[in-house]
């Protein structure tokens, strides 16, 4: 219902209008009336109407002053002149002050409601253009989070693409105006296990930073955040310090105070490595990369912060050099899964990674393919021991290789391949049971694990199961109907002329691979098991 007040000298005007406004249904009411300008300015102050109706003519403040202050005080409120035929003039004067409509005296009701129709419609386009402009303006706060979100990843990911970026900054509420920029990546661990707190979404992010709010930043500084790669966590930093020390000083203060509550009401610890302080903000790509990489290659560290600073120097010299993969290691964590040792293979997983961590920056993709490699050898170990059992089985370790291989950090394949590993051996001390006796299975996995070890034998066997040679003698003899020595040399021949079939292979090299130094010695071997030299096989089979 719109509400009207009119204001003419004339009291049958006064009577007359609102009993035709009143009885008509226009959905509009009249809901004051004024027989001057003074008056009717008191009424507009205190009943806010949408339609003014005013005579030119009247005293105290006349129709054109009160429209002048009308318009000065709310210029949302619709005016109708009505004017004689002798002041029409002052009529069209009125017009040139914004006046919606005018009528002359005398007027029939239907003119009225002519005027009073036109203006309804123009009040309800006003309407439907105020509710839309609000719902934007919801949709635009409900969008902020997301807006701001996408908006700090392109200045992370393509600083070169954006424009005018301070200014576009402002609308969505980003101050990055600032004489220093630092970028911060996050992780946070729970003292409890190995969980983290959840980055993957904005919504934590922000649930997050509102429990940081307040007293662990100082006001100087300005932060912004995003979940970014791996459900990391990603601040900017942005500051007008007097100094570039005060600035990281500032930055370091904060994130001490934020790790002591987390460690006291969390039960939780947090790292950020800090990339380093630059002075505009096309370089806040290139602090995010050095953070990222910090973090990335860290598997321990004692304290919360990581500085490219203290550390970066070892990163960006970018060595050209030959990594090599601890190979040793990883056979000897491939043959604790098979045994179904848990405790030692993640004890060795451990000397793995810290060999990786050791190698710091420039290493970062040989390191991912490494570990790549070793996830693929332990699933393809287990298959082969069980065709029913596969990696895609497990699903932390399906999230972790669906994510892009150069987020992975040395802590994520910890956290993953520790669990991996857990599951694997349990997988492996349920195929040893179903073979019916776990001390043969473990046998036979030590026997294939050496059959290149010159070395190895029973008392090699029976040493690292923690039985007497005698025991395990008789013991393997009982169950398979063999004796130890004549299962291991069985697989070597076994071996060796599955060898052979590939000419790709040197003789001495099948030697090699089957526990024989001495090339003469293990073609009189391979001669007394299947009748002829490894030459003369050789022949046979090509």
């Amino acid at each position: 219902m719109y509400r009207v007040i009119i204001a003419d000298d004339e009291e049958y005007v006064r009577e007359l209008l609102p009993k035709w406004i009143n009885k008509a249904d226009i959905g509009m009411e009249v809901v004051g009336t004024a027989e001057n300008g003074e008056q009717a300015l008191d009424l507009v102050e205190t009943l806010s109407p949408d339609i003014l109706i005013t005579d030119i003519c009247m005293p105290l403040v006349g129709g054109l002053d009160l429209i002048k202050a009308i318009q000065e005080a709310d210029n949302s409120i619709k005016t109708v002149i009505i004017s004689g035929y002798d002041d029409f003039t002052y009529a069209k004067t009125a017009l040139g002050l914004g006046v919606t409509d005018y009528l002359l005296k005398p007027f029939l009701p239907d003119e009225l409601y002519k005027v009073l129709d036109k203006i309804k419609e123009e009040l309800s386009h006003k309407e439907i253009l105020l509710n839309n402009m609000q719902d934007m303006q919801s949709q635009l706060e409900d969008n902020l989070m997301y807006i701001q979100e996408r908006f700090i990843k392109g200045i992370i990911e393509n600083p070169s693409e954006q424009i005018n970026v301070i200014e576009e900054a402002k609308k969505i509420r980003i101050d990055l105006q600032a004489k220093f920029y630092c970028v911060g990546v996050v992780r946070i661990q729970s003292n409890l296990g190995n969980e983290r707190w959840n980055f993957k979404n904005q919504k934590m992010v922000e649930d997050f930073l509102i429990i940081i709010k307040d007293g662990y930043f100082e006001n100087s500084l300005r932060h912004y955040a995003v979940s970014f790669k791996d459900s990391q966590l990603t601040i900017i930093f942005c500051g007008s310090h007097p100094s570039q020390q005060e600035f990281y000083d500032s930055i370091a203060r904060g994130i001490e105070k934020i790790n002591q509550s987390l460690k006291k009401y969390y039960d939780m610890r947090l790292i950020c490595a800090l990339g380093k302080v630059y002075f505009n903000w096309e370089e806040i790509a290139s602090s995010y990369q050095q953070a990222f990489e910090l973090l990335k290659g860290t598997l321990n560290h004692e304290g919360c912060i990581i500085s490219w600073s203290d550390a970066g120097q070892v990163y960006a010299k970018k060595e050209t050099r030959v990594y090599k993969k601890p190979e040793q290691l990883e056979k000897e964590l491939i043959l604790n899964i098979k045994m179904a040792y848990k405790d030692k293979a993640i004890e060795c997983l451990g000397t793995i990674l810290n060999y990786y961590e050791s190698l710091n920056g420039g290493a970062s993709e040989f390191i991912n393919i490494s570990l790549m490699e070793l996830i693929f050898s332990i699933s393809s170990m287990l298959e082969e021991a069980d065709k029913n059992l596969h990696i895609w089985e497990d699903e932390p370790m399906k999230s972790y290789l669906a994510n892009d291989i150069s987020s992975r950090s040395l802590l994520d394949a910890k956290i993953v391949l520790e669990k991996y590993i857990g599951v694997c051996c349990e997988k492996f001390c349920s195929i040893a049971e179903s073979q019916g006796d776990k001390i043969i299975y473990k046998v036979k996995v030590l026997i294939e694990h050496n059959l290149a070890n010159e070395e190895f034998n029973l008392e090699s066997a029976s040493s690292q199961l923690f039985f007497s040679p005698h025991y395990i003698r008789q013991l393997f003899k009982q169950k398979t109907g063999e004796g130890f020595m004549e299962y291991l040399i069985r697989r070597r021949m076994e071996i060796a002329a599955k060898l052979l079939k590939d000419p790709q292979y040197k003789i001495l090299d099948v030697a090699l691979s089957t526990g024989y130094s001495n090339q003469r010695y293990f073609a009189s071997c391979f001669k007394k098991y299947y009748g002829c030299t490894p030459t003369e096989y050789r022949s046979q089979e090509s």
